[in-house]
């Protein structure tokens, strides 16, 4: 009978990071200070939330909840904290712990006793990895910190409080670890700490508490505080001196004595405390079924679970074998690990790190370690306190690798390693244990793998496994989640019905859940998958299922890229999305599959869940994250659990509504309402499939017939219209790729079906990936909706293309008879026939024009196809029907405008007939359906989104086959954009840009961005301007230098003779010259380079001059007709490259296997790619001076009259080039460097690297900010370009918060003084012009360009897919991030540089605009703008129009306080005439929320209160917006009679409350009354009123 625990826990459903983080740290600890990274993030996220909640630790005290710029910041400040007397905590992973590295160290010394909450992930390595591995924590074993390791998240919990009570017994930090995602994001049942066992257990860290240790009695006396004050005011100390030879190695080795050795001791005493507390019982390390084992396998954290069930099932067929769990890692346990390995026969250590440059992991090194030492011991006692063992007692160490990288941990493998280790298996190159091999991999396809022939589930006897398929941004770990807590809510309900208590008197867990996420670094459209399992035993195995009872299948073409019923048991259940018949889905189950569902007696079910969900809410992004809610619901309909455990509906209904209310509630009733709608209809709108018929139709592919072209003969291309974007060949002298950068070796092996049995290949181990490959992606997967072109009302006003983030709007305008001749010549199939439709082509253009032209000038709706049809049923019977009947079917798919598009078609025809052209979109399966190019086009609806279709699909995809087949653009139809010169164009003509199919593919997509993915656009925009800058460039300079070339090919010789005559001198200046410099005979110095061409031998004028001519044409080549991607258009060698820093953009931006980017681009860490960037212009610098620029003026000076051909000064110049030395022409001619990153990246952990960067203000080197205001990549937490408003991770609003009162980091801005000339611009694309032209001017300008840009990030702001271009408008117009640009060239006071055009209502502090709803004129502040995001919805809330008199409108408010009223807190006091109340002001507004409404409903007023920090959040943009004006020159009449006002107010010449009662009618007088007449509308302060 075990005795009743004191302290057995209190029951709760959640996950490992929210179990340490909020229900744990944030009870126990004083402050947290944390930076996010995954998968730690979610703990920071959990502290910060306790704090805004209000909520106080178990002591009674409140707690400090801080975000850093970074991890080593984080690390600093925790350490900082600690020393005061504060329990502090951190919580990091992965790159986390080598960055914070330095600051491990120093911590020790300081008698810190702070803890680092670790969930453990795999170090960027090859490749960037946020999953789970242990070489984070390896990297930073020996830094003098105490570390523990839990196998599970009850343990990690457990181990928060004895770890800290050993840190501070021994006054040494200490670093708490669990698995990441394994461990920390696995949903279960747990126990959190009764708040008494805390006080109890832990004491309070000003308790004065009996000093542990003779050092410590030494140094504090007989007493000290729990947790020391180090930094105390009351008795100063010096911390962290610099010490000298005379005094620092003393320091080091008497920490070991005087602090490390007594902790194994404390831990030995806090673990057997606490066991005798709760329990539960760990050790420095736990064994399973070790007792009579002759084989034992050794490994740390979520891994030992697995192997405790693989042991189980080893056992029971007779097996020897058990597993201990390594608990403490350091000190490392020696005695404990010789006492407890001692006698094995085999012991198989598994340690998710590879260090092939050691002899051991690092578990396995210091376990051998210990066991050596126990050997030396029994020859002579060698290591005091240690045990001595025989060498016949020595175990054989067998060393095993796996789950790195979160790598899946599978049965087979755990049973493989055994079997090699008793050597009853070989490793998959044969070799075995008795080879005297040890080391074997687990879970890869490898030389060195070991894997059994079995595969057991080792799920508990009765589970019931499920696996959801999903796709990203559906809403898949909402559902998982809730599913899981709904099914603990459920098992407490049981326990409590049936009051069943286990042995510690707590209720007993009648039903265990295990519940986690599988998803890839790829955002929003993604597959991705989900796997619970239900049982009446605790469930061990952690790993994805392949042996289910129920698939929930949300994603409708699952089929097309995976095999959703794998692993489904005999008679399991496979509930599939769709709102189709049975019998129309059994046709879209492959029928490879359909033999495995009937021979396994599959119950199939259908679900419309887009249909429940569409019926529960109009808005397109919830739709499809509320689907979930319906398979969550089907799930308890098709399976029997409910049946089963006698739960009744209505019981059910109640969990469930609870559940929803704790994740929905605070977006209010209706939320929880809906989601509880769509969960009933799921679970009452199942259909049963019955089985049909094998060789039923197979529509699985989900895909139409595409009408494609033939395929290129030598007579077709004879005939002209043969042009290929994609599939060109490549040109004559292109030089063979390493298979390296070839795209078909990479195909080969990350495109050729492996999926997740990826073999472990050469090009595997190395983190690279072909460029482009993202061209041939597909998203047909992801989208639910596509646009449809509707080309009759297109006006070509190309706000379409500019939104598209996907590059999947690839356009183009042509001259009539070039289309027509692209449909003969690649669909006509009969070369006769094709001839006579191409003689008879200038007769059908000609009428065709008279019959377009026509129709324009009527504004007639006749399609271009049905022109034509006229014309070639009007020819003669030389035509077969057969042949018309080809080209009617390709001219009918033509997506042709010309009826509207007049700058292309009727402007030009009237001009002059035969000269107008057709403009043409086509829809890629690049499309993720974000709906955003639909937004802009507007009230043209010349796009509209319609239902994906197999037909529809077939229609696009021959679309884009025929586009394919078209030149570009020609030059003609481009406007007043030059294409030769893009800096000379037209601002408003930059759009046109994007007509040339070179400047739109610069970013070719398909990647894993989310739909909408506002970051997308702007990186295209990147692209696509740089590659229209430079390309002509390229070109001129390559067709330059061929000139150059073929000059000295025929006068070269002549010219090197006449110049020996001339000045024989310089005749050897110029020979030494190309021989230095162009042919590599250089030397160090004068005499070095004589010796060298001695050396080599006589160079003749023939061998100087090929060897000059040699590289211009190779330069030339290089620039114009080198093909830098296989099977695209050969143009010349990339312009640019990219160096990114990690965030969103490098997540979906290099996932293989699709890269969007054709150029070179690397991702290194997060705060460092301006500098990797900026070395990459200096080598591009170097390469450019070397091989085009010296070239170059060696041959113009050999070719010139001018004299001397090389002067002395001349070499000199030539051999110490530096870009100094360039022209503006050499100068923009250099290829550029564009360093990229968030806000999180360049604004906060990378500023100082940016700031270095940009002080440089070198001429290639460009960057751009691509501020979401959020840490969007780790899940929306605040960072320094967040705004004052809370509500957001790491920002939350609660009782105790509505945000930070810190001001918005103006990043652009701070580059504008301080950091010499750099070109700065604050735009983006709500001014897509102004935003190219910033761009080009930033390109041209001879130093750093960098850019600040504004990017929707739907899923964090709460907007929906299409709304990127709106919201940047928004907050622009709004003042929260107004367009500038800084441009040193144009003078040198603040005034002439800055420029804020392109702001509405530029000299007022805001936009005067009209309400559209209400028809009133009214100031379009910040607050207006946020009430178009959902992040900003607990800071507004909606009101009746007729309470308004209730309240004080936001105009009355705003001229009452500055900001400095905000940094003395004056606004919290009542009596003060800035006193700001919470939620009783209000404006109106015409943008209903932020749900899009549909085109044909009239949009109402909105009346929002707002929250305190609303108001203030205005104030400070206010702030913000005068400061951006006095610099621009703009004097803001609006402050200065707010001045003028507020000092009468503060003089006492108007009383407080007059003001206040008409604050904004007094502002308007006072500007009134200081320019004598009525100001104008733009001036003017006006007051908006409801009607």
């Amino acid at each position: 009978m075990v005795d009743k625990a004191k302290y057995p826990g209190i029951r709760v459903t959640t996950n490992g990071n929210q179990l340490v983080s909020y229900h744990t740290e944030a009870r126990l600890s004083d402050g947290g200070v944390f930076f996010p990274i995954t998968p730690s993030t979610e703990m920071g996220e959990n502290y910060q939330l306790s704090f805004a909640e209000g909520n106080l630790n178990v002591f009674g005290g409140s707690i400090l909840a801080l975000e850093a710029e970074g991890e080593h910041a984080a690390q600093g400040g925790a350490t900082a904290l600690s020393v005061t007397g504060r329990r502090v905590v951190n919580f990091t992973s992965g790159q986390g712990l080598p960055y914070a590295a330095e600051q491990y160290y120093h911590a020790p010394g300081k008698l810190s006793t702070m803890i680092v909450e670790v969930a453990a992930r795999a170090l960027t390595k090859h490749a960037l990895n946020v999953h789970c591995g242990h070489d984070d924590i390896y990297g930073v074993l020996d830094t003098g910190w105490i570390m523990v390791f839990g196998k599970d998240a009850q343990q990690a919990a457990d181990q928060a409080l004895i770890l800290r009570k050993v840190c501070e017994l021994s006054l040494t930090p200490g670093m708490n670890i669990q698995d990441g995602f394994l461990t920390s994001h696995l949903e279960r049942t747990f126990y959190k700490h009764e708040a008494q066992l805390i006080r109890d257990y832990m004491g309070a860290p000003d308790d004065l508490i009996e000093c542990p240790t003779a050092t410590q009695r030494e140094l504090f006396g007989a007493k000290r505080r729990r947790v020391p004050k180090m930094v105390d005011l009351e008795n100063p100390l010096l911390l962290g001196p610099v010490q000298n030879q005379e005094h620092f190695m003393q320091g080091v080795v008497a920490r070991r004595n005087n602090f490390v050795e007594p902790i194994l001791d404390f831990l030995e005493q806090a673990y057997e405390e606490f066991g005798k507390l709760t329990g539960r019982y760990y050790g420095f390390i736990s064994g399973y079924q070790t007792d009579d084992a002759e084989t034992v396998f050794v490994s740390m954290g979520s891994a030992a679970e697995n192997i405790e069930a693989a042991i189980d099932h080893l056992r029971a067929r007779g097996e020897s074998v058990g597993s201990y769990h390594l608990n403490v890692i350091r000190p490392f346990p020696e005695a404990a690990v010789i006492k407890a390995l001692t006698g094995k026969k085999n012991v198989i250590v598994l340690e998710r790190t590879d260090e092939a440059m050691a002899g051991d992991n690092p578990m396995a090194r210091d376990i051998r370690t210990a066991l050596e030492k126990a050997i030396e011991n029994s020859r002579q006692l060698t290591h005091q306190n240690l045990p001595a063992i025989s060498i016949e007692d020595m175990p054989r160490l067998f060393r095993g690798v796996y789950g790195l990288g979160s790598r899946d941990f599978r049965p087979e493998g755990i049973l493989g390693a055994y079997e090699y280790a008793i050597g009853s298996r070989a490793r998959t190159d044969g070799k075995r244990a008795s080879d005297g091999e040890t080391f074997f991999a687990i879970g890869i396809d490898h030389p060195y793998e070991v894997k059994s022939d079995e595969t057991p589930s080792l799920l508990p006897e009765g589970a019931i496994a499920v696996r959801l398929h999903s796709i990203g941004g559906w809403g898949m770990i909402t559902t998982g989640k809730n599913l899981g807590e709904i099914i603990g809510e459920l098992g407490s309900y049981l326990s409590q019905r049936d009051e069943s208590y286990d042995e510690h008197g707590r209720l007993k867990e009648l039903v265990h859940v295990s519940a986690n996420p599988k998803y890839g670094s790829e955002k929003k459209g993604a597959p991705t998958n989900y796997f619970l399992v239900v049982a009446p035993e605790r469930i061990r195995v952690n790993c994805d299922l392949r042996h289910v009872n129920v698939v929930l299948c949300c994603d409708p073409k699952a089929f097309t890229h995976t095999n959703p019923l794998e692993g489904l048991v005999k008679g399991g259940a496979f509930v599939w999305e769709s709102d189709e018949t049975p019998e129309e889905a059994w046709e879209r189950i492959p029928m490879q599959h359909r033999q495995f569902i009937i021979d396994n007696e599959i119950n199939v079910y259908l679900l419309p869940g887009f249909d429940i969900a569409r019926n529960a809410t109009s808005r397109s992004d919830l739709q499809l994250r509320m689907q979930g809610n319906a398979f969550l619901g089907a799930f308890f309909g098709v399976s029997t659990f409910l049946k089963d455990n006698d739960i009744k509906n209505d019981h059910f209904n109640d969990v469930v509504r609870k559940q929803y209310v704790k994740k929905f509630g605070r977006f209010g009733d209706a939320v929880v309402d809906s989601n509880m709608t769509v969960m009933t209809d799921g679970f009452e709108r199942i259909r049963k499939v019955d089985h049909g018929e094998m060789n039923a139709q197979d529509r699985s592919s989900m895909r139409g017939r595409s009408l494609l072209p033939m395929v290129a003969t030598s007579e077709s291309a004879n005939e002209g219209g043969c042009f290929q974007f994609y599939g060109a060949e490549p040109p004559k002298g292109q030089p063979t790729k390493a298979p390296l950068f070839d795209i078909g070796y990479f195909d080969n092996q990350f495109r050729a079906g492996h999926e997740y049995d990826q073999p472990a290949t050469p090009l595997s181990s190395v983190g690279m990936m072909a460029a482009g490959t993202g061209v041939t992606s597909s998203k047909y997967v992801a989208r639910r909706e596509k646009p449809v072109y509707i080309a009759e009302n297109c006006t070509q006003c190309m706000e379409c293309i500019v939104a598209c983030p996907d590059t999947a709007l690839p356009n183009t305008a042509q001259d009539i008879g070039s289309v027509l001749r692209s449909a003969i010549v690649n669909y006509v199939t009969e070369p006769d026939q094709r001839q006579v439709l191409l003689k008879a082509l200038p007769t059908i253009e000609e009428n065709a024009r008279t019959q377009m032209l026509d129709a324009a000038k009527a504004k007639a709706e006749t399609s271009f196809s049905t022109i034509i049809r006229t014309e070639i049923e009007g020819l003669n019977g030389a035509v077969k029907q057969s042949t018309k009947d080809e080209l009617f079917e390709i001219v009918e798919k033509m997506p042709v405008a010309f009826t509207k598009v007049n700058a292309i078609f009727s402007s030009k025809e009237k001009k002059a007939a035969g000269a107008g052209g057709i403009f043409m979109i086509g829809v890629s399966d690049l499309c993720k359906g974000c709906a955003a190019c639909v937004e802009v086009c507007g009230d043209h609806d010349a796009l509209r989104m319609e239902p994906e279709t197999d037909a529809l699909n077939a229609e696009h995809l021959s679309q884009m086959a025929f586009l394919n087949t078209l030149a570009d653009t020609p030059p003609r139809y481009l406007g007043l954009y030059d294409d030769e010169s893009p800096l000379d164009s037209k601002d408003a003509a930059l759009r046109n840009h994007l007509m040339l199919r070179k400047n739109y593919d610069a970013l070719v997509s398909g990647d894993g961005a989310c739909a909408g993915c506002g970051e997308k656009s702007v990186l295209r925009a990147v692209a696509s301007v740089t590659e229209a800058f430079m390309r002509p460039l390229y070109h001129t300079k390559a067709d330059r230098m061929r000139d150059q070339a073929d000059q000295l090919s025929e006068v070269g010789v002549a010219r090197l003779a006449d110049l020996q005559q001339r000045d024989p001198e310089d005749y050897e200046r110029f020979k030494r010259a190309v021989a230095h410099v162009i042919m590599g005979l250089g030397g160090e110095n004068d005499s070095d380079t004589t010796q060298r061409l001695a050396d080599n031998g006589v160079l003749n004028d023939t061998d100087i001059v090929d060897a000059l001519v040699a590289v211009l044409r190779q330069e030339a080549f290089n620039h114009k007709d080198l093909q830098v991607q296989e099977g695209r258009l050969a143009s010349g060698m990339s312009v640019m490259a990219m160096g990114a820093s990690t965030g969103c953009n490098t997540v979906y931006g290099s996932t293989p296997p699709s890269n969007p980017h054709p150029y070179p681009w690397m991702n290194s860490l997060f705060q460092d790619g301006p500098t990797i960037t900026w070395l990459f212009g200096e080598s591009f610098i170097m390469d450019h001076a070397r091989r085009s620029v010296i070239p170059e003026r060696l041959a113009i000076s050999l070719l010139a009259d001018d004299q001397p051909v090389c002067s002395v000064d001349d070499y000199f110049d030539y051999t110490h080039f530096t870009d100094t030395l360039m022209t503006h022409q050499e100068i923009i001619e250099l290829p550029k460097a564009w360093a990229i990153g968030g806000d999180g990246a360049m604004g906060d952990i990378g500023y100082q690297n940016l700031s270095k960067v940009i002080l440089q203000n070198r001429p290639n080197v460009k960057m751009l900010m691509l501020d979401t205001q959020v840490y969007s990549n780790t899940g929306g937490q605040n960072s320094d370009s967040s705004i004052m408003c809370g509500g957001f991770d790491m920002n939350q609003m609660g009782k105790a918060t509505q945000g930070k009162l810190s001001e918005k980091k103006n990043v652009a801005e701070t580059f504008t003084a301080g950091h010499g000339s750099p070109f700065v611009a604050q735009v983006s694309l709500a001014n897509a012009p102004k935003f190219y032209k910033s761009l080009l001017d930033g390109l041209d300008y001879r130093g750093t360009a960098f850019y600040q840009t504004f990017t929707s990030c739907q899923p964090e702001h709460g907007v929906a897919d299409d709304m990127s271009v709106r919201q940047a408008q928004r907050i622009r117009d709004s003042r929260g991030m107004p367009e500038f640009v800084f441009d040193p060239k144009r003078g040198e006071i603040y005034s002439e540089a800055f420029d804020l055009k392109g702001n509405p209502s530029v000299k007022t502090d805001w936009w005067d605009t009209k309400n559209k709803a209400t028809g009133d004129r009214y100031r379009y502040t910040v607050a207006h703008w946020c009430t178009t995001e959902a992040r900003f919805r607990r800071h507004v809330k909606k009101f009746k129009p007729e309470d308004a008199p209730k309240y004080t409108h936001l105009d009355d408010v705003l001229p009452r306080l500055t900001f400095d009223d905000v940094v003395q807190r004056r606004f919290l006091d009542p009596k003060h005439r800035s006193y700001i109340p919470d939620f009783e002001v209000y404006l109106v507004t015409d943008e209903d929320g932020p749900e899009a409404l549909p085109k044909d409903q009239i949009r109402k007023a909105g009346y929002y209160l707002l929250s305190r920090q609303m108001v203030l959040f205005c104030i400070e943009r206010r702030k913000s917006w005068r400061f951006l004006q006095s610099k621009a020159g703009i004097e803001n009449l609006e402050y200065q009679a707010q001045r003028r006002l507020l000092k009468k107010v503060d003089a006492g010449d108007i009383s407080v409350d007059e003001f206040r009662a008409q604050a904004a009618e007094l502002l308007r007088q006072e500007i009134d009354g200081a320019t004598d007449k009525k100001p104008a509308a733009s001036q003017k302060a006006p007051v908006s009123r409801p009607n």
